[in-house]
C-alpha cells in the first residue's frame, strides 16, 4: 500500500496522480463566461492567470455543482493549468492493494483507470490528462448570455 492525495466528489475520492502539481485555492470567485461548455464553470483568476473551472459534479454526474465547493488547482505537465471543483479540502489516504480492485464500473468515464471501494466511498484513481484532452475537445453549450436591466 502507498499514500496519496485525493479529492472528494460526491461519494467519489479521486486520485491525484504522481507527477500532477496541486494546489489548494483560497479564493472562491468563479466568473461564468458565456458559450462555454458545459463542464466549464466558468473562470478563476490565480496570481493574474485566468484559469478554466472544471466543474467535477457536472463531469461525472451531469449536475450542477453544489453552493459550497472547494477550488483545487492542477498542472499537469502536457497543459495549462485548470482548477477543478471539489466537495473537500484533499486529503492523504492509503491506496489499496491492486488485489482490492473493483474493475471497471459500467457508466465510469475513460479517463477512470481504476476503481476500489473504501469507507462506503469509491475511490478512482484517474487520468487527469486524458480528462483535460477530452474536454478541450468539447464544444460550447451554445447558450446565450442574458442582460438584465436594473
Amino acid at each position: 500500500m502507498q499514500a496519496a492525495f485525493s479529492y472528494k466528489v460526491g461519494d467519489y475520492r479521486i486520485l491525484l496522480e504522481p507527477g500532477l502539481r496541486s494546489e489548494v485555492l483560497t479564493l472562491d470567485t468563479v466568473y461564468p463566461v458565456p458559450y462555454a461548455p458545459d463542464w466549464c464553470a466558468g473562470l478563476s483568476n490565480v496570481r493574474g492567470d485566468l484559469c478554466p473551472v472544471i466543474d467535477m459534479h457536472g463531469v461525472l454526474f451531469k449536475q450542477p455543482r453544489p453552493k459550497k465547493q472547494y477550488l483545487l488547482w492542477l498542472q499537469h505537465e502536457a497543459f495549462a493549468p485548470v482548477v477543478v471543483s471539489c466537495d473537500e479540502l484533499p486529503k492523504q489516504i492509503t491506496v489499496p492493494d491492486t488485489a482490492t480492485q473493483s474493475g471497471r464500473i459500467p457508466g465510469m468515464p475513460g479517463w477512470i483507470q481504476t476503481v476500489w471501494s473504501q469507507n462506503h466511498a469509491l475511490l478512482l484513481a484517474a487520468d487527469h490528462g486524458r480528462l483535460f484532452r477530452l474536454l478541450s475537445k468539447t464544444k460550447p453549450s451554445g447558450s446565450t448570455a442574458t442582460v438584465r436591466g436594473k
